[in-house]
């Protein structure tokens, strides 16, 4: 139901928000970078149309000038990157045997090594939750081997 409402609204908006005879200038202004220009109408107004912010954080402005709607979005994407910490353990995953040839469905094995590294002499309880990969479903002899 929530995306029958969602459709019904997003008709709506078109509705109320469409123009005929829409020309708008949209104008981005930077800081101290040049400002970027568009135009949106009748022919492009389903096109999306961005630019890049030059330096974050900074003061930026928008203003259009025309007639019709136009609908702008900005958006932040950032990644904090955390200190490395020092794991409790090592894990690697490598594949082998890996069988591609005319056989179908291709056939390998996952290998998995892990390891205790901290600093106590065990390390208590620990569980490896190994998932299949999407399309591939594990041999069930294999499994008996874990």
């Amino acid at each position: 139901q929530d995306t029958v409402v969602a459709l019904q609204a997003l008709a709506q908006y078109g509705y109320l928000t469409y123009s005929k005879k829409s020309l708008n200038t949209v104008k981005v202004n930077f800081m101290e970078s040049p400002s970027k220009t568009f135009q949106v109408n009748d022919k492009n107004r389903f096109l999306l149309q961005q630019t890049s912010f030059p330096t974050i954080p900074g003061n930026y402005s928008v203003e259009v000038n025309g007639t019709g709607c136009v609908y702008l979005q900005t958006t932040l994407r950032y990644n904090v990157y955390l200190p490395k910490k020092v794991a409790g353990f090592s894990l690697s995953v490598q594949t082998a045997n890996v069988s591609c040839t005319s056989n179908f469905p291709p056939k390998f094995d996952l290998v998995l090594s892990a390891s205790y590294t901290g600093n106590r002499k065990v390390s208590n309880m620990a569980i490896i939750d190994v998932k299949m990969l999407s399309g591939f479903v594990p041999v069930r002899s294999s499994l008996k081997k874990v």
